[in-house]
């Protein structure tokens, strides 16, 4: 479904179009809580608005876009919206999980028809403060396909920052991240072993 929404779009209409991307922060947002916070269930509950804008206070412009991008998604019944405790609670409806899990999976890394020799290289420091959100970039790192060569240095032969950066967007930790590229790295012989080079 959400597929469709993307076919004809360049990257970068994509990126300008604010309904669109923030659309698809929204679902991958409710996917990821679903993932973390009811492993169980196939919906999980998640303060959305934290994760799409941040720890920041929501602005007027940025409370309205969220407000029109949920019931936008409640309309198409990919989420339910409950009152909790005085607070909007969001869930993913169970075709909500399985398009939001397609446009996740969707960031996946292409391998292209000959390595280039170089690695790609990710390190992070993210403070104490925010470990959940330095485990949940490493869960990610790893479904990526990322192999961990040191606690918070992760490698990949082919191209991924696209990927990475916009992992760590969504999490709200790119400050803390780099991504290196390096023609080589000491005893890669594992690495070339873990990825079939």
């Amino acid at each position: 479904m959400f597929k469709r929404i993307f076919r004809n779009k360049s990257k970068k209409e994509i990126l300008v179009d604010v309904g669109i991307g923030l659309t698809k922060s929204v679902l991958i947002a409710l996917f990821v809580g679903a993932v973390l916070v009811a492993p169980g269930g196939v919906a999980g509950t998640l303060k959305v608005a934290n994760d799409v804008f941040g720890e920041k206070p929501l602005g007027s412009r940025d409370r309205k876009k969220l407000r029109r991008t949920l019931y936008y998604l409640k309309s198409k019944k990919l989420i339910h919206i409950q009152s909790q405790y005085q607070k909007d609670v969001f869930t993913l409806t169970k075709p909500g999980w399985f398009a939001a899990r397609r446009l996740y999976n969707s960031f996946v890394i292409e391998k292209p028809r000959e390595w280039d020799g170089r690695w790609r290289i990710v390190i992070f420091d993210i403070p104490e403060t925010k470990k959940g959100k330095r485990e949940l970039f490493r869960y990610k790192l790893r479904a990526l396909g990322l192999a961990n060569v040191q606690k918070s240095i992760w490698a990949h032969p082919f191209e991924c920052r696209e990927q990475v950066f916009y992992l760590a967007r969504e999490i709200f930790i790119l400050p803390y991240v780099r991504y290196i590229v390096a023609d080589e790295i000491t005893g890669e012989q594992d690495l070339r072993r873990r990825f079939e080079l």
